[in-house]
């Protein structure tokens, strides 16, 4: 009978890599430490070290020292040359005096990326800080933006993954809320400094999905299909507490003055139906036609017909598209809800849309939805609903009516994820209260 011994492998903590130094043999042969840290009084260690090179070592007097020095003390050991790029700036705590702390680590953020996902989390936290709770966004995969900035009154951060763990460590919020690329980086986290978390799911796919096997204490669905449609395939639907909040569009804050000429698209990709567009604008050669690039997705910008025009991707949707439109297309492949077509309702804007199981929980009654491989049939709605008669007064009231539908149902579950969260923050501060004054001793 063979016995395989188990290999050990370093573990990665804040970044570093850490051997066991009970497998120091191994450590040998795959690693090169920079330092070698030991506890005193440690006499395994002291006989094991020796075996591991000539790095600098630093003793620590007992194990329970603070993270900071800790790190700071390994990179006074480092040659001079390495001691600056090891350094991680940490800003100090931008969230000192508020009673409850809500931080959301994410990977984009709005101005610099505007896609739904991002402007949904944008207003629930502006909701949130509207309640007077203390919050704060940080980005942690967005080169383009600036050290920090502010949106409406919500402050933004961008740091890299390892300054934004140790910032959280240090501010120790109650709750954190997180989504899609570092939902389970979050949550971990949370659990690990005994706060709460919420993670915000945006679509049924398998890959986001994953997120919710990391355990959050709370799940926000943005619709009532993407909660059902995970139901179906995955035992964390049931076992976690979760409330569904649609993408929260404010009507009045979209609503343009006075609406133009143009037949647009937001989003130049082959899945939002750039085809689509493309194919009625090439039937309706005497319409002008409007295109926004979007960010996310291969933008299909050319090439650009006479009837066209192609607008880079926006922050100022209601003067820049909405002001210049007369007719919004929505031929997605998949959408889970559907802002955009939204936000074109509040100013009565007619919509076409493919029959998607979001398009259609979020427009209701009041768009036309079509088959998105249909060009004749989108070609035909496009010319019908363009001039002015009793078809196109029929759809422009149906968006009024259906905008101001979905305009009381976001005020409504706004202030139930208020109250949620406002929840999530006593539960934690009362704990915390119970536990400190054991830790004290």
């Amino acid at each position: 009978m063979t016995t395989v011994r188990r290999r050990e492998s370093p573990r990665n903590v804040d970044g570093v890599q850490v051997w066991p130094l009970g497998y120091w043999w191994r450590a040998k042969q795959a690693a090169r430490p920079d330092v070698i840290v030991t506890v005193a009084g440690d006499r395994q260690a002291q006989r094991l070290v020796p075996n591991l090179g000539r790095a600098p070592r630093l003793v620590l007097p007992h194990a329970d020292a603070d993270f900071g020095e800790f790190e700071e003390a390994c990179i006074r050991l480092l040659p001079a040359h390495r001691q600056a790029e090891s350094r991680v700036t940490v800003p100090a705590d931008p969230l000192t005096g508020d009673r409850i702390k809500v931080v959301a680590w994410i990977h984009y953020g709005v101005p610099y990326r505007r896609a739904g996902s991002e402007t949904m989390l944008q207003t629930m936290m502006r909701a949130l800080r509207d309640a007077g709770l203390g919050v704060l966004v940080v980005c942690s995969s967005m080169p383009e933006a600036p050290p920090s900035w502010e949106v409406d009154g919500v402050p933004y951060l961008h740091l890299g993954p390892r300054a934004a763990e140790l910032l959280f460590r240090s501010m120790r919020p109650q709750v954190m809320v997180t989504h899609h690329n570092y939902a389970a980086r979050a949550t971990g986290l949370a659990r690990e400094i005994g706060a709460r978390s919420v993670l915000v799911m945006h679509s049924d796919h398998d890959y986001s999905a994953r997120s919710m096997q990391a355990g959050p204490d709370v799940i926000v669905y943005n619709t009532e299909w993407v909660r059902a449609s995970l139901a179906a395939r995955y035992l964390e639907v049931e076992r976690t507490p979760s409330l569904v909040v649609h993408p929260p569009v404010i009507a009045d804050e979209h609503r343009a003055p006075a609406t133009g000429d143009r037949v647009t698209l937001v989003n130049l990709s082959s899945d939002k139906g750039v085809y689509t567009w493309r194919a009625a604008a090439r039937a309706l050669p005497e319409l002008p036609f409007l295109g926004v690039t979007g960010a996310h997705g291969r933008q299909v910008t050319g090439p650009v017909l006479p009837n066209m025009r192609v607008l880079p991707q926006t922050s100022d949707m209601r003067g820049d598209v909405w002001a210049h439109t007369r007719l919004l297309l929505v031929p997605s492949v998949y959408e889970s809800y559907g802002m955009a077509a939204v936000e074109a309702l509040a100013s009565g804007l007619p919509v076409i849309a493919h029959p998607t199981t979001g398009l259609r929980e979020a427009l209701g009654d009041g768009a036309t939805f079509l088959d998105r491989d249909d060009h004749r049939a989108w070609a035909a709605a496009v010319k019908g609903l363009y001039v002015e008669g009793a078809r196109r007064a029929e759809a422009t009231a149906a968006a009024l009516a259906r905008s101001e539908f979905l305009a009381d149902q976001a005020r409504a579950e706004l202030r139930i994820w208020v109250d949620a969260v406002e929840e999530l923050a006593k539960d934690v501060a009362g704990q915390r209260s119970v536990l400190a004054p054991a830790s004290a001793g």
